[in-house]
């Protein structure tokens, strides 16, 4: 077998290896960066501002009244008395199905009543003179009777002819066209639905320890002055306060599931603002407005040990503080421990410090 010397290959690769690594000393090679000395942050400046006490809930809303509108007796429906969608008023004529068979109807009850009468008169005259028997009388009187039963029956079934509105409200569209044959079916047909919608409610729900502050609260029994629990709804993409409305109900109950309590919102809704079925956000007052330190929600960070902030001190250093919070709405919160008014709560750069790190306080506009 014929032997290889590999110490020459061995020698020409190292000469390579030189080579290029001599061709490379003349670029820099990367560089690793640690975090600067200085952190550039904004902060703000805590200050007590004026808040009021509410608790803000997630709810939808719903028409005070509804109603199905039901022909419960057969015919043919002649005529549809609104516009689809409008409002309506209390007594309108909605919906008229053929009277003709129920007038035929009461005008026959009508005759027999008469003659009931007059046969009922005869046989008691007679009874006065002794030429007629009681029982003669008694089965005159039934007769009578059951005729005064088939006219109510008849004027009952003719008023049903004739679907009127039975309060101020808005009608939905219509479930049947006139021309069709209606209320053949068990329970009728359905023709449309009311609502009433002013006033309008919002229904919410509140977990049982804000529930029973409430009700300590005076809520939503009147107080002194006659007055409900002030309330407020915006439905999305809305700003402010929204639309004013009283608390007008508490439920007694707990929903065993979510462990809950419903509550209700009244509105006026007069310009019909507020749609059933829409999603919308219940603020309830819980008391008057009053001084708190509050901030940003996202100034707030949390870790296992809780939730604190940054603050820059007067070594121009960020210190770490523990705080304790209570949610607001508006994407805010009330701080009620941990920070006094004055002191500078990082805003910008807060999740890349850590305690002690020196900072620079920047103007916002600046780049950081």
């Amino acid at each position: 077998m014929t032997s290889v010397n590999l110490r020459p290959l061995a020698a020409a690769f190292m000469a390579v290896a030189v080579l290029v690594s001599l061709a490379g000393c003349g670029k820099p090679g990367p560089v690793m960066q640690g975090p600067p000395a200085v952190m550039p942050v904004t902060v703000q400046t805590l200050a007590s501002k004026r808040i009021r006490d509410v608790v803000e809930l997630d709810g939808s809303v719903s028409a005070s009244k509804t109603v199905n509108l039901v022909a419960v007796v057969a015919g043919t429906l002649q005529k549809i008395g609104f516009r689809e969608g409008e409002r309506v008023k209390a007594g309108q004529l909605l919906f008229l199905i053929d009277q003709g068979q129920y007038k035929a109807n009461l005008l026959s009850s009508q005759a027999n009543l008469d003659k009931c009468q007059a046969d009922y008169k005869r046989q008691t005259e007679l009874l006065a003179e002794n030429a007629n028997s009681q029982a003669n009388v008694e089965t005159s009187l039934a007769n009578l009777k059951q005729a005064v039963a088939s006219v109510q029956l008849a004027q009952i079934n003719l008023d049903y002819t004739e679907v009127r509105a039975p309060f101020d409200g808005v009608i939905s569209r219509t479930q049947v066209d006139a021309g069709n044959y209606v209320g053949a079916t068990q329970g009728g047909t359905l023709l449309a639905t009311l609502m009433k919608v002013s006033p309008a409610y919002v229904y919410a729900s509140i977990g049982e320890r804000e529930a029973i502050r409430m009700r300590r609260g005076g809520a939503p029994t009147p107080g002194a002055d006659g007055s409900f629990a002030k309330v407020f709804a915006r439905l999305q993409g809305e700003s402010g306060d929204g639309e004013p409305g009283v608390l007008d109900f508490i439920d007694h109950q707990v929903n065993q599931t979510s462990g809950t309590v419903q509550v209700r919102g009244r509105f006026d809704n007069r310009d019909l603002h507020l749609v059933p079925g829409f999603y919308s956000k219940l603020t309830i007052e819980k008391g008057a407005e009053r001084d708190a330190l509050s901030l940003p929600r996202e100034l707030v960070l949390s870790d296992q040990q809780g939730e604190y902030v940054f603050v820059v001190g007067t070594d121009g250093r960020a210190h770490r503080k523990n705080v304790t919070t209570v949610l607001l709405p508006g994407e805010q919160k009330e701080v009620t421990s941990g920070l006094a008014a004055g002191e500078r709560v990082v805003d910008k750069g807060a999740n890349r410090l850590t305690d002690g790190q020196a900072v620079e306080v920047v103007d916002p506009g600046q780049p950081g």
